[in-house]
């Protein structure tokens, strides 16, 4: 039997989780693209003999075109990507974005064009590693807290904030005469893995240990959902990468941040 390539379904759940969750780390983004998030994704599985040889997934709520994968080497990522473009048409008609670790980049560029590559670091921490910073100002944010939020997202630039965050997991913010000057979130939770991110501090009151404080809480926080936990961040980024070291996460393993076009 030749490589077939499939829709997700119930008959694939299982096998495609299970393919994923042989590397947590590394496979992280896909896992939750079929689990949490699987009502905003569409994903396509390749198989082969029955055996799960790869699958690819587009994320639909971001403000930019995002897709993950993991494929055996050979023809499987080629077929996946054009399987996809199938029922994403806008993959063939503007850039494509899309965070793997470094090996998969260079498996990438064998079957697309790509425009624009930057490095991040996957860093990792354990309940033994954490080095827990507390402050009083810092609680859990709630739904009422999702304007502050979004608010704080543009002072701070972040690029990638969606106001349903708080529908991934937990959030943490730190408050300064009832204002939100800082705040640390869940991008997704799953069963095996967490990564949080949207780390910022307003400008007003950067270096004054806010963000630290409330990326503590919410890894505490994050260990009773699952036992492994993470962030990127991006290798030019001297002073985050300082701030994470400072809590006890340590650097794990090089991701390309791909900006792609299908060939």
């Amino acid at each position: 039997m030749s490589l077939e390539i499939v829709e997700l379904d119930e008959h694939w759940q299982g096998p495609a989780v299970a393919y994923l969750r042989r590397s947590p780390y590394r496979n992280a983004i896909p896992l939750s693209n079929l689990t949490q998030l699987r009502a905003r994704c569409d994903v396509v599985v390749a198989h082969h003999n029955g055996e799960v040889q790869g699958v690819a997934s587009h994320y639909r709520d971001l403000p930019f075109l995002a897709i993950t994968f993991v494929a055996e080497l050979g023809p499987t990522l080629l077929g996946l990507l054009t399987a996809l473009a199938e029922r994403v048409p806008s993959m063939h008609e503007r850039p494509i974005i899309t965070v793997i670790p470094e090996q998969r980049a260079v498996q990438l560029a064998g079957c697309a064009e790509l425009i624009e590559v930057e490095t991040e670091m996957q860093m990792v921490v354990e309940p033994e590693t954490l080095k827990a910073q507390e402050l009083p100002s810092v609680r859990r944010l709630r739904a009422a807290d999702s304007s502050a939020m979004s608010e704080l997202s543009a002072a701070a630039g972040l690029g990638a904030f969606s106001p349903e965050a708080l529908d991934n997991g937990p959030a943490f913010g730190a408050f300064v005469d009832d204002q939100l000057a800082a705040m640390a979130t869940t991008r997704f939770a799953t069963a095996d893995v967490i990564e949080i991110g949207n780390i910022a501090t307003h400008p007003a009151h950067r270096r004054q240990g806010y963000a630290a404080a409330c990326t503590s809480a919410l890894v505490q926080a994050c260990f009773t959902l699952a036992p492994r936990v993470y962030l990127m961040v991006m290798t030019n980024n001297a002073t985050a990468f300082r701030l994470y070291r400072n809590l006890g996460f340590w650097p794990a393993e090089r991701f390309a941040f791909v900006r792609f076009r299908l060939r």
